[in-house]
This record gives C-alpha cells, sequence and structure tokens, in this order.
C-alpha cells in the first residue's frame, strides 16, 4: 500500500508526514516549490507541480489497487474539483477528497467522488475516537473502516518474537514498525499531538519485543478494537 498526497497546506503535510513516519511509501505534490523542499526528505518521493495539469498527473504511478490518491487541496474550490475530476478520468482506483463545505462536497458527488472528507470532521472524530478508546493511543482513519494505530505493547508479548505472535493470522493486524526508546516532546499547541518515539525500520519475524514497545499497525477497525479488549490495554 502507498499513498500520493496532492497538495501540502497544513493538512496535507501534516497527513504525508504521519503515514511515512508509520511506514508507508508516500509520494507528494504540489507547486510550491518551497513546500517540497522542506518535506521532500521526509517521504518516498517529492514532486514540484500543477496538479490542474493532466501530463504532471500522468507522470506518477497512480493507476494501481495498491495506490491511495488523497486531494488535501481545499483553500480554493475550483481548482480541488478540477483535480479531482482529472484523477477519476485517469482512472484512479482509490480516491479521497478533502471538502470544504457541504456544496463542494455535492459538487464532487456529481462528478462521481464518493470517498469524501473534511479535515474538522476528521480531527473530532480522532479526538473522540482519543477518548472512547483508551487502548488506541493514536488513531488515523485511511478509510470509512480502516485505520492506523499506535498501541501499546501486551504485557505478555514482553520477550517474544513477530514470528511467534503471529499478529496477521491471529488477529488480522499488519505492524507496521514498532515505536521504542525516548520520546521527542509533543506539539503543546495542537491538542492531537502526542509525543513520538523512534522507530524500528521494517520489522523482521525475528524482532523480540521489549517492554514499553508501541506498536504501529494497520487494519480494520473492528479488529483493532477486538486487539485492545483482548488484552485489556
Amino acid at each position: 500500500m502507498k499513498f500520493v498526497i496532492i497538495g501540502l497546506g497544513q493538512f496535507g503535510r501534516a497527513l504525508a508526514l504521519y503515514l511515512s513516519d508509520s511506514g508507508f511509501e508516500v509520494t507528494v505534490l504540489d507547486e510550491k516549490e518551497s513546500v517540497v523542499e522542506e518535506i521532500k526528505n521526509q517521504v518516498a518521493d517529492a514532486h514540484i507541480g500543477d496538479a490542474t495539469d493532466m501530463r504532471v498527473l500522468r507522470r506518477l504511478d497512480l493507476v494501481d489497487d495498491e495506490t491511495y490518491v488523497i486531494v488535501a487541496v481545499g483553500e480554493n474550490f475550483e481548482r480541488n474539483i478540477l483535480i479531482t475530476a482529472q484523477l477519476r478520468e485517469l482512472g484512479v482506483k482509490n480516491l479521497y477528497a478533502r471538502t470544504v463545505n457541504e456544496l463542494h462536497g455535492k459538487v464532487l458527488k456529481l462528478i462521481g467522488i464518493s470517498e469524501l472528507f473534511r479535515v474538522e470532521d476528521v480531527a473530532a472524530k480522532q479526538l473522540a475516537d482519543r477518548f472512547i478508546n483508551e487502548g488506541l493511543m493514536r488513531q488515523r482513519k485511511i478509510d470509512a473502516t480502516h485505520s492506523l494505530a499506535d498501541v501499546q505493547l501486551p504485557a505478555e508479548w514482553v520477550g517474544k518474537t513477530l514470528q511467534e505472535v503471529d499478529m496477521r493470522k491471529q488477529y488480522r493486524l499488519n505492524l507496521l514498525t514498532v515505536r521504542r526508546g525516548k520520546s521527542s516532546e509533543a506539539n503543546a499547541d495542537d491538542v492531537l499531538s502526542q509525543p513520538e518515539q523512534p522507530v524500528i525500520d521494517s520489522p523482521q519475524p525475528t524482532l523480540q519485543f521489549l517492554e514499553g514497545d508501541v506498536l504501529v499497525i494497520f487494519g480494520k477497525d473492528e479488529d483493532l478494537n477486538a486487539f485492545v479488549k483482548k488484552f485489556d490495554l
């Protein structure tokens, strides 16, 4: 699974960094050279270009089952619609578009875009999920039924290996990475921010879990919640 983020405003940049830090391959596109330069070393690939230009979009690898394209442009109503319409014309299979108001959403639905989101709604849902699902230290929605989540290591897994616990088979969850070590400081101005621990690159089956590890996992919301309840996290 890989992600293409179009538009590096505050939201697009934050989303790209979250996904990249969680171990996903992330490509970004923005017409402003300065914002692309700031993020290029933190993502897999970064492009400067006008996303309303079909020639620019065609140069990106967008049309396959494993690529999720997110139009994060929110400041310019018409630009957002034009980019989204052209991506649909290209045949992008997993297309998500940001909306800024109800009218914007209606227009996108008229051109056949069903996966829509509003940043304010996403932030509110994320904060609510933190209160409701305390075992999920941080949860980032990927679509209506799937999320990325940071989860404290179950106490009984200390000393066991990834191969021994077999998360994919036993719990239908994918381990993307493990956060281990001293945390950085959280952003005091962001209610949704949390301290970040260093991550382990590409966990191998022989990886042995240590006390204090935080698991970064991907899966269906129902499976994530079942995992938290099973281990009383």
